[in-house]
């Protein structure tokens, strides 16, 4: 232990097993596993700062707040655009629907709140967006990021990744 190569910090691959809740105690998602590249914002700000530092086998529980989580509802993110915007078949389109597309590189989900005769009312915000939530942490693998995992800024897939395996 104590070694600096087994903490969790910038630029290091970590692996988590997780469960959210939200304020309610609702369970989103349970028994989750996530890989990501620390220190990068790939990740709820406040779980990144609360992982920062653990181990491999640490656990823990961490309450992160809307403003280090996905932020505060934001207004502007909703539109109302001509259902002509949509490709699909306008009369399948409903509430709770949702799209994928990109602005300026970034993609966005949107998701439909309102349909009507002409237009389609969708939400850009995260689903997330405004609420605290709560996740159940175990950190389970952890090894430092390569090179280009550092320019691209999230893990290499397994499928995608043709290195030899490391030996522990």
């Amino acid at each position: 232990m104590g070694k600096k190569n087994n903490i969790v910090e910038r630029k290091k691959i970590v692996t988590i097993q997780y469960t959210l809740k939200d304020e309610h105690e609702n369970v989103l998602e349970t028994d989750k596993t996530l890989t990501y590249l620390h220190g990068f914002k790939n990740i709820p700000i406040g779980l990144e700062e609360a992982l920062e530092g653990k181990t491999v086998g640490d656990t823990l529980s961490v309450a992160v707040p809307p403003e280090k989580a996905y932020g505060d509802r934001n207004e502007n993110m909703v539109f109302t655009l001509p259902k002509g915007n949509f490709q699909n078949d306008n009369s399948e389109i409903t509430v709770g629907m949702e799209f994928e597309t990109v602005v300026d590189d970034v993609p966005y989900i949107l998701t439909v709140i309102e349909v009507s005769e002409e237009s389609i009312t969708v939400d850009a915000n995260h689903p997330l967006t405004g609420k605290a939530l709560f996740f159940d942490v175990k950190i389970t693998d952890m090894r430092e990021a390569y090179s280009d995992e550092l320019v691209q800024g999230f893990p290499i897939s397994k499928e995608n990744d043709v290195r030899p395996t490391e030996k522990k």
